[in-house]
Formats: structure tokens, sequence, C-alpha cells
């Protein structure tokens, strides 16, 4: 039921996007460039300072598409926003700076493991070949195989629990209709958007798989090289400048990908945030219902003393000898 209304809402989502893509990118960029010189000016005067500041630039640049999505998938299903496009930049370096810490967190823990379980001797070996080949052994790739599945659930388990809170940050609101809270209904749906998150990832790679493929059936590939080899040349002066369409449209399709994996993520926090809405709908609508019934009180039954059925032919047969 989660799958088949946040597929749908996910195009919806995605053509949005595409829309506003170049004028994204544009922002961004101008993003970086402002970030960039405020990290220089503040590095002056505290050095040590600009690793931090590029780390959240970076971050808060990673999260605002996924900001915007949430927004266009809300705007979608007629939720008014109440903040604008521009006080996203702080809800970015939040949850940009909190998803790359956790990240790289899970990155670092995953790989310790492997290392304390590898033998010494592989740190001694000289050539590379030799390294690799020693990770194909049994006791090297069964670790190896663990740690990059357990990296990524781990990274699907964060992204999906901050879903609905990032959808929340995007329009300003609570699924309750107060102002919004950091972090708010963290792992909300989180079953859900697990689920969803490990599909999103999972069907780009595929689609990536996919465009290799033709590209290599195709002979693409060898054009793709030449391509690249004149790019670099542009580059060093040695080539006129001038558009090659072939790597244009491979980065086009790469980004197009990319983007419908964030868009099925977003609708995924959209949905999220809808269902926290409609269950506080109810729940406020039962806890109305329980004091109406509480305040009212009960109904008031007018009773007589009641008569015996002897009484009751006596009295009939009164009235009909008065008739008569």
């Amino acid at each position: 039921m989660f799958l088949s209304q946040a597929i749908p809402l996910s195009l919806s989502i995605f053509w949005r996007l595409v829309i506003a893509l170049p004028f994204m990118l544009i922002g961004l960029v101008l993003y970086v460039i402002v970030g960039t010189i405020l990290e220089l000016l503040i590095s002056i005067l505290f050095p040590t300072s600009a690793i931090f500041l590029a780390f959240l630039i970076i971050a808060s640049a990673s999260a605002l598409p996924i900001l915007l999505g949430a927004r266009f998938g809300l705007q979608s299903m007629n939720v008014k926003p109440s903040n604008r496009i521009r006080t996203l930049v702080i809800p970015a370096v939040i949850y940009g700076a909190v998803q790359s810490a956790g990240m790289t967190l899970i990155l670092a823990l995953m790989l310790a493991i492997p290392l304390l379980l590898t033998s010494s001797e592989i740190f001694q070996l000289d050539a590379f070949k030799d390294v690799a080949l020693r990770f194909l052994e049994p006791s090297l790739a069964i670790p190896a195989v663990a740690v990059v599945v357990a990296v990524f659930l781990s990274a699907c388990s964060f992204r999906a629990s901050m879903l609905v809170p990032i959808a929340s940050a995007s329009i300003g609101r609570d699924p309750d209709g107060l102002t919004y809270t950091p972090f708010r209904h963290f792992r909300a749906s989180f079953g859900e958007l697990f689920g969803l998150t490990v599909l999103s990832y999972v069907g780009s790679t595929t689609l990536y798989a996919i465009l290799i493929t033709l590209l290599f059936l195709s002979g693409t590939t060898e054009t793709l090289s030449a391509d690249a080899v004149e790019v670099r040349n542009m580059i060093y002066g040695t080539a006129a400048v001038r558009p090659v369409w072939s790597l244009i449209g491979l980065s086009v399709a790469i980004m197009l990908i990319g983007v419908w994996t964030y868009s099925l993520q977003c609708a995924g926090g959209v949905l999220g945030y809808q269902k926290l809405c409609e269950d506080l709908a109810i729940a406020a609508s039962k806890a109305n219902a329980q004091l109406d019934r509480a305040s009212t009180p009960p109904p008031v039954t007018k009773t007589g003393p009641k008569m015996s059925p002897e009484e009751l032919r006596a009295l009939r047969k009164s009235r009909e000898f008065r008739d008569h």
C-alpha cells in the first residue's frame, strides 16, 4: 500500500525537481561560492575552523535537494508551506551535518571491525595484486561483504529515520500544526520508509547498471573515451572548446537517475508526514467525542407508578362505564 502510493507521488516530485534542477544547480553553486568566501574570511580569524566550515557547507548543499523534493511533494498534495524557500538553509545545515557525521561514524565503525579481524600478514605484502588476491579468500571476503552490507543497511536506516522530520522542516510545520521542531517524529513510519529507502538505492543501482550495459552493447564507450580525451585537451588549451554532447547526455542520464532516487525517498517522507497528520486528526476527533460524551448529562426518563394487570382492567372498565 505504501509503495503503491509512493511511486506515483515520486513521479510528481520528479518532474518538479527536473524543472527546478537548472535553478537549483545555479543556487547551489552560488551557495558554495558564498560559503567558501565566508569560510576563508572566518578562517583568517579562526584557522582551525576552516575544516569544520567546509564540512558544513558540503553537508548542507547535499541536504537541500531532498528538502526541496519533500516541499514539492507536500505542495502537490495541497499542503501549504508555512515558510519560505530561503529558510531551508538552516535545516539543510542541521540535517546535512548530522547525516554526514552519522554516515562517517557508521563507516568508521564498520571498517574497524574487519581490520581487527584481518591477519597482520596482509599489511606486509608489497604488491597490490597480492593484496587484492588475498581479499578474494573466504577469510577476508566474507567480512568485507558483511561490512558493505552493514554499511548500506545502516545508511538506509539513518536516512529513513530522518525522512519525516525533513518533510516537516521543508514546510516549517509539524504534522500537528505546530511550528517545526528539529528531529521531532524521528523514526516515524520507520519500517515502510526503511524498505522504500533500500528500494530506491537498489533501483538506482540497477538503472546505472542497465545504462552501463547499454553503453557497452551500443559501442558508445569508445566514443565516450575519445570525448573524455578531448575534454582534457580543452582544459589544457590544446583543443577548441565545443559542447561534447555524448558526455553531456551521459551526465544528464546519471543526474536524472539520482533525482529519481531523491524523489522516491521524498515521497516516502511526505507519505509518512501525511500519515501522522491523519493519525493525529483521528486521535483528536476521538478525544473530542469523549469530551462531548463526558459533558453531556444523561437523559432523564419520566417514570410513573406501575399498575398491576387487575388494576389496569378495572381502570378500563370504569372508563367504559363512564362512556355509556
